[in-house]
């Protein structure tokens, strides 16, 4: 797999042009396995009926070539993608510099058993939350009673950022 990333550097004021340059660069195979392996958080996009994005932050797994997400099943975004499965998600960090990878790709959404669901929370949610609070996390989260749907993502597409 070779991806183009765009690079920003910011011009200094009194330099012509002041704004952004973009520099494209290429990641290895490996370098994208390590970045979408680090707990940096997802902002998936789906499509509103009336055509126009919705956005939300996201807990995701990357295994096996495909983000995997369990979300609310009643939520808006599980809506969304079950009248249009088209969906972008974006990973990235949240200090300079600035790097992460947009995957653009198809959902497939299926529904777990409560067991099932609790195996892949328990996983991603030991992406993100710390080791010591991860017990308390898991039953905090299943006394709260909601449905949720496991969600794939298996990239068609990938645009990397940095």
């Amino acid at each position: 797999m070779r991806v183009h990333a765009k690079s920003r550097y910011v011009n200094n004021s009194h330099m012509e042009g002041a704004g952004e340059k973009n520099m494209s660069i290429a990641m290895s195979r490996e370098e994208i396995e390590d970045f979408l392996s680090q707990g940096n958080m997802a902002r998936i996009a789906t499509v509103k009926p009336d055509n126009t994005p919705h956005v939300t932050p996201v807990w995701y797994l990357w295994e096996n070539n495909q983000l995997q997400l369990t979300i609310q099943k009643d939520s808006v975004k599980a809506r969304n993608i079950q009248q249009n499965n088209k969906v972008a998600v974006t990973i990235d960090t949240d200090k300079a510099p600035i790097k992460g990878v947009i995957i653009e790709g198809t959902a497939k959404i299926e529904e777990l058993t409560n067991k099932m669901r609790r195996k892949i929370d328990r996983r991603i949610a030991a992406r993100y939350v710390k080791p010591e609070y991860l017990e308390e996390y898991i039953e905090w989260d299943s006394a709260q009673g909601l449905e949720y749907i496991y969600i794939r993502v298996r990239p068609e597409k990938n645009h990397l950022m940095g």
